[in-house]
């Protein structure tokens, strides 16, 4: 399992890389979007929708509120966050939803009768998953594009990079130091013990940045930021368990040798993107 996983991670973590520094940004946009549809496919099961025709109806739906919110874009895309309603809009329901999604995992299964049950709601759950996070990484890639075609593809390295360090840190300190369960209703397998690895590797990695940069000014709200985003990654991670555990599943999907499905690799970045992008907008980054 281990040897799938470092196979499948050492094949694809370079394509994403390619793509986020070397497509032109439609073609960008695209191609994250084909991952999140795949995505909205495996979300599928998460809803009951058993039947093919209905889970290709549930990504049809998807793709057209993808495409629906790219044509109805600016036509410029370095402006302030705030000069676009929809961008706001998107954004700001992504992170809403995160903030609800916090609630429904620390309750639960308390609130699990409350949303369990409705299948639309599920399937309403995978659109402000996918949508705004979509959307959240689109907007970031075109930070500065005009000026510099590499800013955004480093903005959206950076939240990569904080993504893949809190998986791997939990990883490497859970597996052989994990003792105290985090929220083993939800996750057996979580515990405190990677939690802490996880955000004492990201608050490594953002250290050894900013002694590069010369402790820039900044530097205490990338701090608190990235804890913020570091334990919304862990949500995203539980919440996606906690739709599994409701529909019966272990993975996802079979997508990823080693690694299951499709959401079972983007979950974190699907938790932080929105709040990412709105950071790097409230930081100066969306011109």
């Amino acid at each position: 399992m281990l040897k799938q996983r470092i196979i499948t991670a050492v094949i694809l973590a370079p394509l994403a890389l390619a793509a986020v520094f070397f497509l032109p940004l439609p073609a960008f946009a695209a191609f994250v979007a084909g991952a999140f549809l795949l995505g909205a496919w495996e979300w599928g099961s998460f809803c009951g929708l058993t039947g093919s025709r209905k889970r290709w109806g549930f990504v049809a739906f998807t793709a057209a509120l993808m495409l629906t919110t790219y044509w109805l874009l600016p036509a410029g895309l370095n402006w302030p966050y705030t000069g676009s309603a929809l961008i706001f809009s998107v954004l700001a329901a992504g992170i809403l939803w995160w903030g609800l999604a916090v609630v429904l995992v620390v309750s639960f299964p308390a609130s699990q009768p409350f949303w369990s049950k409705q299948l639309w709601l599920r399937a309403l759950m995978g659109l402000l998953t996918l949508v705004p996070a979509w959307l959240a990484i689109v907007l970031v890639r075109s930070v500065g594009i005009e000026v510099n075609p590499y800013a955004g593809a480093w903005l959206i390295c950076g939240l990569l990079a904080l993504v893949w360090a809190a998986d791997i840190g939990g990883y490497l300190v859970g597996k052989p130091f994990g003792r105290t369960k985090l929220m083993p209703k939800v996750s057996p397998g979580k515990t405190i013990e990677g939690m802490l690895g996880g955000l004492s590797m990201v608050f490594l990695l953002l250290a050894a940045f900013c002694w590069y940069l010369g402790w820039p000014e900044q530097s205490p709200v990338l701090f608190v930021a990235a804890f913020v985003l570091t334990t919304l990654s862990v949500f995203g991670d539980l919440t996606e368990s906690m739709l599994k555990r409701v529909a019966g599943v272990k993975d996802s999907g079979r997508m990823l040798p080693g690694h299951g499905g499709i959401l079972d690799r983007i979950d974190s970045l699907t938790a932080t993107a929105p709040l990412y992008a709105l950071l790097v907008a409230l930081l100066g980054g969306f011109y």
